[in-house]
């Protein structure tokens, strides 16, 4: 493989495939999708430096989903002891998920030291920008659609419903727009670079 001539993003990210390859390291996981265990953020103060702000923002919601994973699990865990008493039918599944909750926390952790590492290593901050930007995207995504479902609910109702819905979809819509400002900040911008 040839990666002189790649694209230096595409050269990047191969040479550090082939480095981890070679060192026998795991790919990094995915970032920390949203989903039941991983709600949008309740708020986005985006005070001080942009950069600041979205890792500390990154950094409570992860711990939050970590939570709620350790959470899922303990329920999963009594569940399975139920099962193993009787409904021998929901075992398999229930040890499946309580696999897969295994695999998330594993995955939850390792991308919250990502996040925290102050380090001062390029290819180290790299990463973490890179996990950052890849949340923020997720962010930006699910409250412009938020925004969208409830500019539809808005239209379709009145009164008071149509009031809540409108003030809601300039709320998220004014969120969108924030987290995309800050992710184009200059502290952003220059960082891991």
């Amino acid at each position: 493989m040839r990666l002189v001539s790649m694209p230096a993003g595409l050269r990047a990210a191969a040479a550090a495939i082939l480095v981890a390859g070679v060192l026998g390291l795991a790919a990094p996981a995915e970032a920390a999708k949203l989903g039941p265990y991983f709600p949008i953020p309740n708020g986005f103060n985006l005070t001080g430096v942009a950069r600041d702000a979205l890792l500390n923002i990154q950094a409570s919601w992860l711990k939050n989903g970590l939570d709620n994973l350790e959470k899922a699990k303990k329920e999963t865990e009594a569940a399975l002891e139920k099962a193993k008493g009787g409904a021998q039918d929901q075992v398999a599944a229930l040890e499946a998920k309580a696999k897969d909750l295994d695999k998330l926390i594993d995955d939850t952790k390792a991308e919250i030291a990502v996040a925290t590492d102050s380090s001062a290593s390029q290819a180290i901050q790299k990463d973490r920008k890179n996990k950052l930007l890849l949340n923020l995207n997720q962010w930006i995504n699910e409250l412009n659609r938020m925004a969208t479902e409830q500019m539809k609910i808005a239209i379709m109702s009145d009164g008071a419903v149509a009031m809540t819905a409108e003030k809601l979809n300039h709320q998220y819509s004014q969120n969108a727009d924030d987290l995309e400002q800050a992710k184009h900040d200059v502290s952003m911008e220059n960082w891991g670079k």
